[in-house]
Protein backbone atom coordinates (compact mmCIF):
# COMPACT_ATOMS: atom_id res chain seq x y z
CA UNK A 1 0.00 0.00 0.00
CA UNK A 2 3.04 1.90 0.53
CA UNK A 3 0.76 5.12 2.85
CA UNK A 4 2.35 6.73 6.22
CA UNK A 5 -0.47 5.18 8.63
CA UNK A 6 -0.64 6.39 12.45
CA UNK A 7 -0.94 3.40 14.72
CA UNK A 8 -3.02 5.76 18.00
CA UNK A 9 -3.01 2.88 20.78
CA UNK A 10 -2.08 -0.58 21.18
CA UNK A 11 -4.17 -2.61 23.57
CA UNK A 12 -2.70 -5.27 25.80
CA UNK A 13 -1.81 -7.98 23.61
CA UNK A 14 -2.24 -6.55 20.31
CA UNK A 15 1.32 -5.93 19.98
CA UNK A 16 1.42 -8.81 16.65
CA UNK A 17 -0.91 -6.37 14.57
CA UNK A 18 2.05 -3.89 14.06
CA UNK A 19 3.69 -6.20 12.16
CA UNK A 20 0.70 -7.73 10.59
CA UNK A 21 0.29 -3.98 9.32
CA UNK A 22 4.25 -3.71 8.38
CA UNK A 23 3.55 -6.50 6.22
CA UNK A 24 1.29 -4.80 4.32
CA UNK A 25 3.90 -2.63 2.86
CA UNK A 26 2.41 0.15 4.62
CA UNK A 27 5.23 3.11 7.03
CA UNK A 28 3.64 2.24 10.12
CA UNK A 29 3.88 4.90 13.25
CA UNK A 30 3.18 3.91 16.17
CA UNK A 31 1.97 5.91 19.28
CA UNK A 32 1.50 4.18 22.52
CA UNK A 33 2.47 4.45 26.66
CA UNK A 34 3.61 0.97 26.01
CA UNK A 35 4.80 -0.08 22.95
CA UNK A 36 6.19 -4.01 22.37
CA UNK A 37 9.16 -5.20 21.00
CA UNK A 38 6.86 -5.55 17.32
CA UNK A 39 6.32 -1.86 17.66
CA UNK A 40 10.07 -1.11 17.95
CA UNK A 41 11.22 -3.71 15.31
CA UNK A 42 8.61 -3.34 12.61
CA UNK A 43 7.44 0.21 13.24
CA UNK A 44 9.10 3.05 11.29
CA UNK A 45 8.60 6.04 14.42
CA UNK A 46 7.73 4.89 17.82
CA UNK A 47 6.14 7.55 20.29
CA UNK A 48 5.90 6.95 23.56
CA UNK A 49 2.78 8.86 24.51
CA UNK A 50 -0.91 8.64 25.59
CA UNK A 51 -2.46 7.37 22.63
CA UNK A 52 -6.19 9.06 24.13
CA UNK A 53 -4.72 12.80 24.35
CA UNK A 54 -5.11 14.01 20.78
CA UNK A 55 -2.40 17.06 21.46
CA UNK A 56 0.05 14.89 22.87
CA UNK A 57 0.34 12.21 20.01
CA UNK A 58 0.63 15.63 17.65
CA UNK A 59 2.89 16.79 19.52
CA UNK A 60 4.91 14.00 19.47
CA UNK A 61 4.88 13.39 15.38
CA UNK A 62 5.96 17.07 15.29
CA UNK A 63 8.72 16.47 17.36
CA UNK A 64 9.69 13.51 15.28
CA UNK A 65 9.64 15.27 12.46
CA UNK A 66 6.29 14.03 10.82
CA UNK A 67 4.31 16.27 9.24
CA UNK A 68 1.91 14.42 6.91
CA UNK A 69 -0.46 11.01 7.37
CA UNK A 70 -2.59 9.01 5.09
CA UNK A 71 -4.46 7.50 7.97
CA UNK A 72 -4.99 6.87 11.28
CA UNK A 73 -6.45 3.83 13.50
CA UNK A 74 -6.14 1.97 16.67
CA UNK A 75 -5.55 -1.29 17.62
CA UNK A 76 -8.22 -2.35 20.25
CA UNK A 77 -7.07 0.85 22.27
CA UNK A 78 -10.60 2.47 23.04
CA UNK A 79 -9.79 5.68 22.34
CA UNK A 80 -12.00 6.75 19.00
CA UNK A 81 -12.26 10.29 19.71
CA UNK A 82 -8.32 10.43 19.43
CA UNK A 83 -8.16 8.92 16.62
CA UNK A 84 -11.27 11.20 14.88
CA UNK A 85 -9.48 14.21 15.99
CA UNK A 86 -5.97 13.26 14.77
CA UNK A 87 -7.51 12.04 11.29
CA UNK A 88 -9.21 15.36 10.91
CA UNK A 89 -6.20 17.51 12.11
CA UNK A 90 -4.38 15.50 9.09
CA UNK A 91 -7.11 15.75 6.29
CA UNK A 92 -7.31 11.77 6.63
CA UNK A 93 -10.40 9.81 6.54
CA UNK A 94 -12.40 8.80 9.31
CA UNK A 95 -15.44 9.52 11.55
CA UNK A 96 -16.51 12.95 12.67
CA UNK A 97 -15.10 13.69 16.16
CA UNK A 98 -18.84 13.89 17.30
CA UNK A 99 -19.67 10.48 16.23
CA UNK A 100 -16.58 9.15 17.86
CA UNK A 101 -17.49 10.38 21.26
CA UNK A 102 -21.63 9.51 21.03
CA UNK A 103 -20.20 5.51 20.36
CA UNK A 104 -17.44 5.82 23.47
CA UNK A 105 -19.02 8.13 25.72
CA UNK A 106 -21.43 5.74 27.58
CA UNK A 107 -23.93 8.38 28.47
CA UNK A 108 -24.32 9.84 25.31
CA UNK A 109 -23.95 6.38 23.42
CA UNK A 110 -27.27 4.85 26.14
CA UNK A 111 -29.11 8.34 24.56
CA UNK A 112 -28.20 8.03 21.09
CA UNK A 113 -29.61 3.95 21.29
CA UNK A 114 -32.64 4.75 23.50
CA UNK A 115 -33.49 7.55 21.13
CA UNK A 116 -33.43 4.50 18.03
CA UNK A 117 -35.32 2.28 20.16
CA UNK A 118 -32.64 -0.09 20.74
CA UNK A 119 -32.75 -1.86 23.85
CA UNK A 120 -30.61 -1.06 26.61
CA UNK A 121 -29.93 -1.57 30.66
CA UNK A 122 -32.67 0.80 32.22
CA UNK A 123 -30.01 3.34 33.38
CA UNK A 124 -28.98 6.35 35.16
CA UNK A 125 -25.94 8.98 34.32
CA UNK A 126 -24.14 10.63 37.51
CA UNK A 127 -21.10 12.79 38.55
CA UNK A 128 -21.76 12.87 42.18
CA UNK A 129 -21.91 10.27 45.09
CA UNK A 130 -25.51 11.43 45.95
CA UNK A 131 -26.63 11.53 42.50
CA UNK A 132 -25.35 7.86 42.07
CA UNK A 133 -26.93 6.73 45.08
CA UNK A 134 -30.21 8.17 44.24
CA UNK A 135 -29.99 6.70 40.55
CA UNK A 136 -29.51 3.27 42.57
CA UNK A 137 -32.24 3.91 44.42
CA UNK A 138 -34.72 4.57 41.08
CA UNK A 139 -32.96 1.57 39.35
CA UNK A 140 -33.13 -1.00 42.28
CA UNK A 141 -30.62 -3.77 43.01
CA UNK A 142 -28.61 -5.67 41.72
CA UNK A 143 -26.97 -2.79 39.62
CA UNK A 144 -24.05 -2.62 38.11
CA UNK A 145 -21.61 0.99 38.36
CA UNK A 146 -19.39 1.68 35.22
CA UNK A 147 -17.20 4.78 34.27
CA UNK A 148 -18.62 6.47 31.67
CA UNK A 149 -15.51 6.62 29.62
CA UNK A 150 -12.76 3.54 30.26
CA UNK A 151 -13.02 -0.04 28.82
CA UNK A 152 -11.86 -3.31 30.15
CA UNK A 153 -13.83 -3.82 32.94
CA UNK A 154 -11.65 -0.61 34.70
CA UNK A 155 -14.46 0.08 37.70
CA UNK A 156 -16.91 -1.92 36.44
CA UNK A 157 -18.67 -3.63 39.60
CA UNK A 158 -21.96 -4.85 40.59
CA UNK A 159 -23.63 -3.41 43.45
CA UNK A 160 -25.44 -6.09 45.69
CA UNK A 161 -26.22 -3.98 48.46
CA UNK A 162 -26.65 -0.28 49.83
CA UNK A 163 -23.92 -0.99 52.30
CA UNK A 164 -21.36 -1.56 49.69
CA UNK A 165 -22.78 1.45 47.06
CA UNK A 166 -20.61 3.77 48.19
CA UNK A 167 -17.08 2.46 47.54
CA UNK A 168 -18.01 1.18 44.53
CA UNK A 169 -19.48 4.31 43.33
CA UNK A 170 -16.34 6.23 44.87
CA UNK A 171 -13.71 4.16 42.69
CA UNK A 172 -15.82 4.72 39.47
CA UNK A 173 -16.15 8.01 40.19
CA UNK A 174 -12.24 8.06 40.51
CA UNK A 175 -11.46 6.25 37.66
CA UNK A 176 -13.50 8.41 35.19
CA UNK A 177 -11.42 10.55 33.04
CA UNK A 178 -14.21 13.01 32.77
CA UNK A 179 -15.66 12.41 36.73
CA UNK A 180 -19.02 10.82 34.67
CA UNK A 181 -20.27 7.18 35.79
CA UNK A 182 -23.35 4.94 34.71
CA UNK A 183 -25.17 3.07 36.49
CA UNK A 184 -27.13 0.09 34.78
CA UNK A 185 -29.64 -2.59 35.79
CA UNK A 186 -27.84 -6.28 35.94
CA UNK A 187 -28.87 -8.34 33.29
CA UNK A 188 -28.75 -12.10 33.08
CA UNK A 189 -27.57 -13.90 30.14
CA UNK A 190 -25.30 -15.26 27.64
CA UNK A 191 -22.55 -12.15 26.25
CA UNK A 192 -21.43 -11.99 22.97
CA UNK A 193 -19.02 -10.37 20.46
CA UNK A 194 -19.69 -9.50 17.29
CA UNK A 195 -16.86 -7.92 15.03
CA UNK A 196 -17.97 -5.81 12.08
CA UNK A 197 -17.43 -3.46 9.55
CA UNK A 198 -20.35 -1.03 8.09
CA UNK A 199 -19.86 0.42 5.04
CA UNK A 200 -22.97 2.27 2.54
CA UNK A 201 -25.32 1.03 5.03
CA UNK A 202 -24.33 -2.52 4.49
CA UNK A 203 -22.89 -4.89 7.61
CA UNK A 204 -20.08 -7.09 6.81
CA UNK A 205 -19.73 -9.37 9.73
CA UNK A 206 -16.17 -10.50 10.78
CA UNK A 207 -16.98 -12.53 13.48
CA UNK A 208 -18.73 -14.10 16.07
CA UNK A 209 -17.85 -15.42 20.03
CA UNK A 210 -19.64 -15.87 22.97
CA UNK A 211 -18.03 -14.87 25.97
CA UNK A 212 -16.57 -16.92 28.26
CA UNK A 213 -18.23 -15.76 32.03
CA UNK A 214 -18.98 -19.02 33.77
CA UNK A 215 -16.92 -17.73 36.63
CA UNK A 216 -18.79 -14.27 35.95
CA UNK A 217 -18.38 -13.22 39.69
CA UNK A 218 -15.69 -15.24 41.16
CA UNK A 219 -14.08 -11.96 42.20
CA UNK A 220 -17.15 -10.33 43.19
CA UNK A 221 -17.43 -7.22 42.90
CA UNK A 222 -15.58 -7.78 40.37
CA UNK A 223 -16.52 -9.26 36.56
CA UNK A 224 -14.39 -11.98 35.33
CA UNK A 225 -14.66 -12.62 31.73
CA UNK A 226 -12.57 -15.57 31.13
CA UNK A 227 -12.25 -15.60 27.45
CA UNK A 228 -14.11 -16.20 23.54
CA UNK A 229 -15.00 -19.33 22.45
CA UNK A 230 -15.87 -19.98 18.89
CA UNK A 231 -18.16 -20.80 16.93
CA UNK A 232 -20.84 -19.47 18.81
CA UNK A 233 -23.30 -21.57 20.51
CA UNK A 234 -26.30 -19.57 19.09
CA UNK A 235 -28.00 -21.13 16.29
CA UNK A 236 -27.67 -19.27 12.90
CA UNK A 237 -31.27 -17.40 13.43
CA UNK A 238 -30.12 -16.68 16.58
CA UNK A 239 -27.55 -14.89 15.79
CA UNK A 240 -28.82 -12.71 12.43
CA UNK A 241 -31.29 -11.42 15.49
CA UNK A 242 -28.43 -10.29 17.30
CA UNK A 243 -26.46 -8.79 14.50
CA UNK A 244 -29.72 -7.36 13.27
CA UNK A 245 -29.30 -5.17 17.02
CA UNK A 246 -26.08 -4.66 16.36
CA UNK A 247 -26.70 -2.82 12.68
CA UNK A 248 -29.44 -0.83 14.02
CA UNK A 249 -27.23 0.24 16.51
CA UNK A 250 -24.46 1.18 14.53
CA UNK A 251 -26.45 2.87 12.01
CA UNK A 252 -28.18 5.24 14.60
CA UNK A 253 -24.90 6.16 16.11
CA UNK A 254 -23.54 7.10 12.12
CA UNK A 255 -20.58 4.21 11.97
CA UNK A 256 -20.43 4.79 8.60
CA UNK A 257 -18.19 3.81 7.13
CA UNK A 258 -16.42 2.18 10.31
CA UNK A 259 -15.37 -1.30 12.14
CA UNK A 260 -17.60 -1.66 15.06
CA UNK A 261 -16.91 -4.15 18.24
CA UNK A 262 -19.81 -4.68 20.22
CA UNK A 263 -20.75 -6.57 23.77
CA UNK A 264 -24.44 -8.06 23.36
CA UNK A 265 -26.78 -9.96 25.93
CA UNK A 266 -29.23 -12.40 25.43
CA UNK A 267 -31.53 -13.20 27.81
CA UNK A 268 -33.06 -16.39 27.90
CA UNK A 269 -36.69 -15.39 26.50
CA UNK A 270 -34.43 -14.38 23.66
CA UNK A 271 -34.46 -10.61 24.20
CA UNK A 272 -31.52 -9.02 22.70
CA UNK A 273 -29.61 -6.06 24.71
CA UNK A 274 -26.85 -4.05 23.90
CA UNK A 275 -24.00 -3.17 25.91
CA UNK A 276 -21.22 -2.07 24.17
CA UNK A 277 -20.90 -0.29 20.68
CA UNK A 278 -17.40 1.48 19.66
CA UNK A 279 -15.33 2.33 15.96
CA UNK A 280 -12.58 0.06 17.00
CA UNK A 281 -11.13 -3.52 16.05
CA UNK A 282 -12.09 -5.66 18.80
CA UNK A 283 -8.69 -6.19 21.28
CA UNK A 284 -7.17 -8.63 23.49
CA UNK A 285 -6.49 -10.25 19.98
CA UNK A 286 -10.02 -11.49 19.64
CA UNK A 287 -10.84 -9.96 16.43
CA UNK A 288 -7.46 -10.18 15.09
CA UNK A 289 -6.02 -13.63 15.73
CA UNK A 290 -8.65 -15.71 17.90
CA UNK A 291 -11.83 -14.90 15.58
CA UNK A 292 -9.08 -15.58 12.04
CA UNK A 293 -7.81 -18.89 13.04
CA UNK A 294 -12.00 -19.99 13.07
CA UNK A 295 -12.73 -18.43 10.09
CA UNK A 296 -9.89 -17.86 8.05
CA UNK A 297 -11.11 -13.92 7.68
CA UNK A 298 -7.89 -11.53 8.70
CA UNK A 299 -9.91 -8.21 8.72
CA UNK A 300 -6.42 -6.00 9.25
CA UNK A 301 -6.37 -5.52 5.67
CA UNK A 302 -9.88 -3.98 5.67
CA UNK A 303 -9.01 -2.47 9.09
CA UNK A 304 -5.79 -0.67 6.72
CA UNK A 305 -7.87 0.38 3.79
CA UNK A 306 -10.87 1.86 5.66
CA UNK A 307 -8.23 4.21 7.65
CA UNK A 308 -6.61 5.22 4.16
CA UNK A 309 -10.17 6.10 2.86
CA UNK A 310 -9.96 2.63 0.46
CA UNK A 311 -13.42 0.59 -0.61
CA UNK A 312 -13.77 -2.57 1.51
CA UNK A 313 -12.34 -5.82 -0.11
CA UNK A 314 -15.77 -7.40 1.33
CA UNK A 315 -15.03 -10.65 -0.91
CA UNK A 316 -12.00 -10.72 2.19
CA UNK A 317 -14.73 -10.83 4.77
CA UNK A 318 -16.28 -13.91 3.64
CA UNK A 319 -15.52 -17.39 5.96
CA UNK A 320 -13.44 -19.74 4.55
CA UNK A 321 -14.15 -22.28 7.49
CA UNK A 322 -15.94 -23.24 10.68
CA UNK A 323 -13.04 -24.28 13.67
CA UNK A 324 -13.53 -24.90 17.20
CA UNK A 325 -10.68 -21.82 18.66
CA UNK A 326 -11.30 -20.36 22.36
CA UNK A 327 -9.24 -18.06 24.45
CA UNK A 328 -8.71 -18.59 27.99
CA UNK A 329 -7.05 -16.64 31.15
CA UNK A 330 -5.90 -17.17 34.09
CA UNK A 331 -6.79 -15.04 36.55
CA UNK A 332 -4.69 -13.22 39.38
CA UNK A 333 -5.85 -13.34 42.72
CA UNK A 334 -3.05 -11.65 44.67
CA UNK A 335 -0.53 -14.65 45.20
CA UNK A 336 2.80 -14.52 46.41
CA UNK A 337 4.94 -15.64 42.92
CA UNK A 338 7.80 -17.67 45.08
CA UNK A 339 9.04 -18.81 41.73
CA UNK A 340 8.86 -17.74 37.86
CA UNK A 341 10.49 -19.40 34.91
CA UNK A 342 11.24 -19.25 31.10
CA UNK A 343 7.61 -19.49 29.27
CA UNK A 344 9.75 -20.52 25.87
CA UNK A 345 11.04 -23.67 27.88
CA UNK A 346 7.70 -24.60 27.77
CA UNK A 347 7.16 -27.64 25.70
CA UNK A 348 3.68 -27.04 23.33
CA UNK A 349 0.81 -29.01 22.21
CA UNK A 350 0.82 -28.37 18.32
CA UNK A 351 -2.83 -27.31 19.16
CA UNK A 352 -1.61 -24.57 20.97
CA UNK A 353 -1.80 -21.30 19.08
CA UNK A 354 -0.19 -19.36 21.97
CA UNK A 355 0.59 -19.19 25.76
CA UNK A 356 1.37 -15.75 27.13
CA UNK A 357 2.01 -13.78 30.29
CA UNK A 358 -0.59 -11.06 31.60
CA UNK A 359 1.17 -9.83 33.98
CA UNK A 360 4.45 -11.12 34.23
CA UNK A 361 5.18 -12.51 37.35
CA UNK A 362 8.55 -11.93 39.13
CA UNK A 363 9.95 -14.13 42.13
CA UNK A 364 9.48 -12.61 45.50
CA UNK A 365 7.11 -10.24 44.45
CA UNK A 366 2.77 -10.04 44.73
CA UNK A 367 0.20 -10.29 41.82
CA UNK A 368 -2.49 -7.64 42.16
CA UNK A 369 -5.92 -8.75 43.26
CA UNK A 370 -8.11 -9.34 40.20
CA UNK A 371 -10.40 -6.13 39.65
CA UNK A 372 -10.89 -5.83 35.63
CA UNK A 373 -9.74 -7.27 32.47
CA UNK A 374 -6.27 -7.17 32.24
CA UNK A 375 -5.47 -8.46 35.36
CA UNK A 376 -4.82 -11.82 34.16
CA UNK A 377 -1.35 -13.79 34.91
CA UNK A 378 -1.38 -15.31 31.34
CA UNK A 379 -3.58 -16.51 28.74
CA UNK A 380 -3.68 -18.89 25.83
CA UNK A 381 -5.40 -19.18 22.49
CA UNK A 382 -6.16 -22.86 21.64
CA UNK A 383 -8.00 -25.02 18.69
CA UNK A 384 -9.47 -28.17 18.68
CA UNK A 385 -11.96 -30.58 16.89
CA UNK A 386 -14.31 -29.48 19.09
CA UNK A 387 -14.83 -26.73 21.53
CA UNK A 388 -14.77 -29.31 24.40
CA UNK A 389 -11.43 -30.34 23.18
CA UNK A 390 -10.50 -26.96 22.70
CA UNK A 391 -11.20 -25.93 26.20
CA UNK A 392 -9.19 -28.82 27.23
CA UNK A 393 -6.34 -28.18 25.11
CA UNK A 394 -6.39 -24.15 27.01
CA UNK A 395 -6.98 -25.49 30.50
CA UNK A 396 -3.78 -27.92 30.38
CA UNK A 397 -1.61 -25.31 28.81
CA UNK A 398 -2.81 -22.79 31.41
CA UNK A 399 -1.37 -25.27 33.91
CA UNK A 400 1.90 -25.51 32.44
CA UNK A 401 2.59 -21.88 33.14
CA UNK A 402 6.12 -22.03 34.32
CA UNK A 403 5.30 -20.08 37.88
CA UNK A 404 4.82 -21.21 41.64
CA UNK A 405 2.30 -19.45 43.12
CA UNK A 406 1.90 -19.21 47.63
CA UNK A 407 -0.97 -17.79 49.17
CA UNK A 408 1.74 -15.77 51.35
CA UNK A 409 5.45 -14.77 51.29
CA UNK A 410 7.29 -18.27 52.33
CA UNK A 411 9.84 -16.40 53.91
CA UNK A 412 7.86 -13.81 56.42
CA UNK A 413 8.49 -13.42 59.59
CA UNK A 414 5.81 -14.54 62.01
Amino acid sequence: MGSRLLVCGVGAGMDGSVSALARLGLEVVVATERPGPAAHRDAGTVLRVDPHDADAVAAGLAGAGITGLDGVLSLGCDNPPAVSGLAARFGCPGLPERVALDCTLKHRRLRRLAAAGVATPRHAVATTLRGALDGLRELGLPAVVKPCDRSSSVGVAKVDGPETARPLVERALRLSRSGRIVLEEFLEGTEHTAVAFLADGVLHPVGFADRDYRNKELFAPHFLESGDTLPTALTAEQVREVLAVVHTAARALELDPAVINTDVLRTADGEVFLLEITARITGARIATEVMPLSTGVDPLPNLARLALGRPLAVDELVPTRCRAVVQRFRPVDGEFVAWAGDLGQVPRDPRVHDLFWGVRPRAGTRLPRCGSGTDVLGGVIATGESVAEAESVAAAALRSLPVRLETDDPNRER
